[in-house]
This record gives structure tokens, sequence and C-alpha cells, in this order.
């Protein structure tokens, strides 16, 4: 990484933390304060590695205009499974003492009796949400789990196209199928961790964005050393209120889009000490 560097961080959160991280991407690209393709480190999970690849292809001001507009959007897929039949048995796995290996095999297979998604049809949808079947940048890193528990960050150096990287990191436990790649399962980038913040550490600077916070029981030292000194943007409580019960609706993603706009404007002052636009 160059000297003096800049990393940004976008973490997990459903469709309505797409629809966030995209406005607030918009109102810092808008301002001046940020522009993606200008840093030299982009770390996607779950939500946010969707959200890297597109505003990295089109431009955020092009994606939060695609998303504000229904008509323009993509089709996306409600999940088969209500998230509030299938959270308790999710909750239940994450509050076992057993190794990660042991939960991650327990949600995937809570995923393969729950889901009731075709593994093809959620594929198109996430191909829907880019421009092109093609990785942005060599600086872009995605985030995914193993079926073995094991963490694993796919780059276009990896072999693994874009759209088979974003949803593996989008397969979240008991919601969305195990992905399948080169004969290796893989579920959520998010499961354990919502940002994997850690991964941009060797960074001078650090913006996250984080529309859902992390899960307690498995914050690193490392990874908490970073959020320490990094810039840390999350959703008000207006935006939280306007997201709804359900992060997976796919209507929420045009109110959480102007929502995260608000809040991106709110954070340019935050982000261009940051940056030093």
């Amino acid at each position: 990484m160059s000297q003096d560097s800049t990393a940004v961080v976008l973490g997990g959160g459903g469709l309505a933390g797409i629809g966030w991280t995209i406005g607030v991407l918009a109102a810092l690209e808008e301002a001046g304060a940020l522009r993606l393709a200008s840093v030299d480190h982009v770390v996607g999970t779950s939500a946010g590695a969707a959200v890297a690849a597109a505003v990295l292809q089109s431009g955020a001001g092009a994606e939060f205009d695609r998303t504000v507009r229904k008509g323009r959007r993509n089709a996306e897929l409600a999940p088969a499974v209500a998230l509030a039949d299938v959270l308790p048995d999710v909750l239940a796995v994450h509050g076992t003492d057993e190794s990660l290996a042991a939960k991650t095999e327990k949600l995937a297979a809570l995923s393969r009796e729950r889901s009731g998604t075709d593994p093809a049809r959620r594929r198109e949808v996430i191909a829907g949400r880019l421009r092109k079947d093609a990785w942005p940048d060599a600086r872009f890193s995605v985030t995914a789990v193993r079926a073995d528990g094991e963490a694993t960050v796919f780059t276009a150096e990896s072999g693994v196209g874009i759209v088979d990287a974003i949803t593996a990191s989008c397969a979240v436990p008991g919601l969305w199928p195990v992905v399948t790649i080169d004969g290796v399962d893989y579920v959520d980038g998010g499961t354990y961790s919502l940002t994997n913040a850690e991964l941009a550490a060797h960074a001078d600077r650090v913006l996250v964005l984080r529309p859902q916070p992390e899960l307690p029981a498995y914050v690193t030292a490392e990874r908490q050393q970073l959020l320490d000194r990094a810039v840390v943007l999350e959703p008000s409580e207006r935006a939280r209120a306007g997201f709804g019960a359900d992060p997976f609706d796919p209507d929420v993603r045009g109110v959480a889009a102007v929502l995260g706009y608000e809040d991106g404007l709110a954070a340019v002052p935050a982000v261009t000490s940051l940056t030093g636009k």
C-alpha cells in the first residue's frame, strides 16, 4: 500500500444497508470529500461488497439515482423465509461455545434447510446489481467465510469472478443459499464480522461505513484497534427508524438511500478532515 494511504471499509446490513451506504457515498462524492475509485484500498463485506463493486464501476451518483428511482432498480428477491423466523436459530448457533468451524457448519446446514431460494436465481439477482461481471479494481477486496469457518478474501487476483465473489459474500445464513465456488462452500462474509475492518490495518487513514454494529462476541483486539483509529459512520437514529423492521425488504432501498444521503452530508466535515479534500 502506498505511503499516506487511505482505505474505505463498507460493512454489511442487508438491502437497507445497500441503500444507506450508496446514499452516504453519493453525498460524499458530490461534496468532493471522497470518491471511492480514488482511494488505495476498498474492503467490502456482504452488502458493502455489492455496493463497492457497483460504485467502483459506475460512480456513487449514478448508483444513487438508480437506487432512489424504483423503475431503475434491479429486480431483487425477497427471502423465501422471513428473517424473524430464521433469526432465533441463527442466534442460537452464535450463542454456543463451539468452534467457528462447528458453528459455520451448522449455519451452512441451516441455509440448506431453510433458505428455499434457487441458487442460480440468487446469483442472477446479484449480477443485476452490477453493470458487468468484471472486477472494477485490483485494490478491491471481498470477504466471505468458507464452510469450515475460515475467513476468505477474494480479489481480482483470486481467479474468482466478481459476481460469484459477491454472491458468496452476501450468502446470509438461513436466508440465502450456500454458494459453491470450485467445489468449496461459502457463507456470508459478515457471519462473524460486519466489517472485517482489520483488512485495512495497513492504511494510514481508514473510513468505515457500518450500517449494522459489529457482533460483540467476535470482535478481535486487532479489529477494535483499527475501528478506534478510523472514522466510523453509522446510520443516524432517523435513518434506523426509516429502515423499518426488515432490512431485506427490497422496497427499503430507496428510502434508505435518501436517509444515507442525509447522513453523508452530515459526515462531510469528518470525512474531509480524514482525507484532506
